[in-house]
Order: structure tokens, then C-alpha cells, then sequence
């Protein structure tokens, strides 16, 4: 008897954009009143940041313009549910207020917008961390641990909401990272039970090969410098090029 292909393999595309497109419509009703209107969720890597909200990005045929809210997905595997959550809210807040609220040319982060964080449970914080400041360019944030936030987030959890792929590139110094501030919040008093452990932890698959996550190799530059002995005139190629000097009419030697 074969075994049925489970549907988040089979189409792993609508699978996965599908579960963002419900956390948005939850927490749109949950937090927002239903009042954000639609946006596009995409998926790309950023070492600079968890997410981004970017006003009129995409545009269709009859000129109808889209947000695009933006999510690193190497982050997915090294960040508790909870957290990759509230990423997606922060960049709500700002799809709300480019929207309904009044934003600033020159600070995406501004108090309108710091206000409406606080409201939904999200403390506003240029570290992360309690002792950061709440408005500027650069603008993070952390989860209220009684706040409107958590508990939407956890009403979507208990319906079965979970992240049914994660990225195996993490962000170079991404889990040292997300580890240091979470022991920080913990040293402030801010502690979080959340639902699910980071995607990191993944058990073994069936067969008993290991599954690892780890940072993408570096690319290897392939480039030698060559001189030429006669007149000095230098080029760069790759390793094993034959290359010669008109003027000279010798050889460029590598390594020089």
C-alpha cells in the first residue's frame, strides 16, 4: 500500500505561502480590526533584517499597486513560532500605517508607529531589548508577555498554524545571535513560553540521516593576479589562464 503524499510536500509552494497568507488574515482580524488591506508576502534573504515593508512595490496590468511585506526566511529556522510572528506584525503595523496612519518620509520607525506596536503588544526597541530606544531608522522590537500579541499569536497556534518549511542557510552568526538576546530578555524579566522549539532542533529523518542547518559556504574566489616581467603591466584572471603581453610579447606570469 502506498503511502499518501502529504499535501505540504506535494505542493509545498501554496502550502507555505498559505500559512503566511492566514496568519495575516488573523492577525489583520485579531489586531487590526480587519482594516489592513491586502499586501504580498515574499520571502527573501537579508542579513540586515528579520523583515521588511516596502509601500507600492508591486504593480498589475490595470495599475492597481501592492505592498510588498518582506520575511528572511533563514530566521524561520533559528527563531521560535512566536518570534517569526511578530515579525510579520511589526511590518503589519507598517503596511497599516502607510496606509491609515500618518508616516514619516525620514523615519520609518516614528512615535505614531511606536504607539501602535505598544498596543498590540509588541514593546518597540532599536536593540531588542528593554534598554533600547522606541523610534529612529533602525527599530526592532520584543513580545509583551501579557499582551494583545501573544495571545492572538497563540489562538493561531492552537489551530494547528506552523511553519511547514524552514531554510537550512541560516544567517551567518544568526543562532549565537538569537541565543545572546533571548538569555538578555530572560535577565530583564521579560520571559516568553513558547509554543513550538526553534525549527533548528529537527529530528533525524526516517532513514537515519541527519538533518543540519549551518550558514552557506562561502564562494571561493577563483582570482590570481598576473605581471608581466618586461614592462609590469598586471591583470587578473583565474587560475591556469594563459595570458601574454602585446607590447612585451611574452607571457604574464602568475603570482607576482
Amino acid at each position: 500500500m502506498n503511502t499518501p503524499v502529504q499535501p505540504s510536500y506535494s505542493s509545498p509552494t501554496a502550502n507555505f505561502y498559505g500559512e503566511l497568507q492566514r496568519a495575516f488574515d488573523h492577525f489583520n482580524q485579531a489586531l487590526f480590526d480587519g482594516q489592513l488591506g491586502p499586501c504580498l508576502i515574499t520571502l527573501r534573504s537579508s542579513e540586515r533584517a528579520y523583515g521588511y515593508h516596502h509601500k507600492d512595490r508591486f504593480v498589475n496590468r490595470q495599475g492597481q499597486t501592492l505592498d510588498e511585506l518582506g520575511l528572511h526566511p533563514g530566521y524561520f529556522t533559528v527563531r521560535p513560532v512566536e518570534e517569526v510572528l511578530s515579525t510579520l506584525v511589526h511590518e503589519m503595523v507598517h503596511h497599516w500605517q502607510d496606509g491609515l496612519g500618518h508616516p514619516s518620509k525620514s523615519n520609518p520607525h516614528n512615535r505614531e508607529w511606536a504607539r501602535k506596536m505598544r498596543e498590540l503588544g509588541l514593546e518597540p526597541s532599536s536593540t531588542g531589548l528593554p534598554d533600547g530606544k522606541d523610534t529612529g531608522h533602525s527599530v526592532s522590537h520584543y513580545i509583551q508577555p501579557d499582551g494583545r500579541f501573544i495571545k492572538a499569536c497563540k489562538e493561531l497556534v492552537s489551530t494547528g498554524f506552523e511553519l511547514p518549511w524552514v531554510d537550512r542557510h541560516i544567517p551567518r552568526m544568526a543562532e549565537a545571535a538569537v541565543e545572546n538576546r533571548q538569555e538578555a530578555l530572560k535577565a530583564a524579566g521579560i520571559v516568553l513560553e513558547v509554543s513550538l522549539p526553534p525549527a533548528a532542533v529537527i529530528e533525524p529523518l526516517p532513514e537515519g540521516k541527519p538533518v543540519t542547518v549551518a550558514p552557506p559556504p562561502r564562494k571561493v574566489v577563483d582570482r590570481v593576479k598576473y605581471l608581466c616581467a618586461g614592462c609590469g603591466v598586471k591583470a587578473w584572471a583565474a587560475s591556469g589562464v594563459a595570458l601574454s603581453c602585446d607590447a612585451c610579447s611574452q607571457a604574464l606570469a602568475p603570482g607576482l
